[in-house]
């Protein structure tokens, strides 16, 4: 009997042998079969690329975009013996251009600091310039409580135009902070003149961040000082200048960039700047660079006095050679208002407050503005808040440069109160 179970029991056991034996070369198989299955459809053997189409962006239904990054994709690097293969995407996210884009994210009260070529020298002052390198430079003496007033000065603007405008501020540096080494300023090797940087960041914080946009011009400025982006014998900046600082502005409002390339250039050459009256030190050439846009920009010009011409073009070419600056919005004028024919104006308006610093930066406004208000407001009188409303402008500008901003901040405050 004993035996017997015994051999019951042996016989049970080959038979859970032969079932656990079938049971995993069947499982083995299901497992290769789905292998080839799922190698089939995601790594086609003939080559078939994978569309980007069929690829559901991480929270389509908000708007967001998912980010495909390097780390994600296989290294073609890599080698296996397996057969190679490849995924392709038919379009790269970083290349696709949006009618408009997503503003970027600048921080105003960061600042990066230029680094212009240093042939040595330390320069001398002559009729209260400073003459360095082929170039006349004025000093800077505006001070935080200059910087501060300036910033209370557009909080006022921006609280009695209204929360239905969007109030921006741009300050622009001058060439001395540009183009003079930090080993020449505020040194006894150097010159006596205090640092742009520490006053427009002064003048930042003190503007009201629920009320008004500072827009950070310095440092796209920084990044191309080495560039012809002011003039060696005039006080402003050149026109390429300007483009920079509009550059910075269409880019921290999210709007596109005009490119320069559209444009067909000008050039005015054996340009006298304003500063040559003050000294008779040499300085390198100078010429006047403009772009003629590539659309029809009508404007109408009213002068003080209360006169008023129309213009073919906010770009005067009549005074190339005897006012070659001018050619910016015809000079210093109360007020122009410019009409676009540009296809991304889209019917939006735009008020420029600004000094003759803005003239040759407006008329690039005109490619992402269809009606664009520049005031000079050192000869406009009236009421910006009610010039505002009767001409349905929802956006407006503080543009001057350091000296204006700190000295003649009580001009723009007459206009807050006419």
């Amino acid at each position: 009997m004993n035996k017997k179970r015994n051999s019951q029991k042996t016989g049970g056991s080959k038979t859970n042998r032969i079932v656990m034996t079938v049971t995993a070369v069947v499982t083995v198989a299901i497992i290769v079969a789905i292998a080839i299955l799922i190698k089939g459809v995601l790594f086609p053997s003939n080559g078939e690329k994978i569309p980007i189409n069929n690829i559901i962006p991480r929270g389509e239904s908000s708007g967001e975009t998912s980010i495909l990054t390097p780390s994600k994709l296989p290294d073609a690097s890599e080698s296996s013996d397996e057969e190679s293969t490849e995924i392709s995407f038919d379009l790269d996210s970083s290349e696709v251009e949006s009618s408009e884009p997503e503003p970027v994210v600048i921080d105003p009260l960061v600042f990066n600091a230029p680094n212009p070529v240093d042939p040595g020298g330390n320069g001398r002052m002559s009729g209260g310039l400073f003459i360095w390198n082929g170039s006349y430079f004025e000093t800077f003496f505006g001070g935080e409580s200059a910087a501060e007033y300036y910033g209370e000065t557009v909080n006022r603007a921006a609280q009695l135009l209204g929360n239905g405008v969007n109030v921006y501020s741009a300050i622009i540096p001058s060439h001395i902070e540009m183009s003079v080494p930090a080993r020449l300023q505020r040194t006894d090797e150097g010159v006596n003149t205090l640092s742009q940087m520490d006053y427009i960041k002064a003048a930042y914080e003190a503007m009201d961040d629920q009320h008004t946009i500072p827009v950070n011009l310095y440092n796209k400025l920084s990044e191309h000082c080495n560039e012809y982006v002011y003039f060696h014998s005039d006080h402003h900046w050149t026109g390429l200048g300007a483009y920079y600082a509009y550059a910075a502005f269409a880019e921290a409002a999210g709007l596109p960039v005009l490119q320069l390339s559209d444009c067909e250039e000008v050039v005015v050459d054996d340009y006298a700047g304003s500063l040559t009256p003050y000294t008779s030190a040499a300085h390198d050439p100078d010429q006047v660079h403009f772009w003629k846009l590539p659309y029809e920009t009508p404007t109408d010009v009213y002068m003080a006095g209360g006169g008023s011409y129309e213009m073919e073009s906010c770009i005067n070419e009549s005074l190339a050679d005897g006012f070659p600056y001018g050619v910016f919005l015809s000079g210093d004028q109360p007020l122009e208002v410019i009409h676009s024919e540009s296809p991304m104006g889209e019917g939006k308006k735009i008020l420029i407050v600004h000094e003759s610093y803005g003239n040759p930066f407006v008329p690039f406004m005109t490619y992402n503005y269809s009606e664009v208000y520049s005031i000079d407001f050192r000869y406009w009188s009236g009421g910006l808040s009610s010039f505002c409303e009767e001409h349905g402008i929802d956006n407006v500008l503080f543009l001057n440069g350091v000296m204006s901003s700190a000295g003649q901040a009580d001009d723009i405050r007459s206009l807050l109160y006419y």
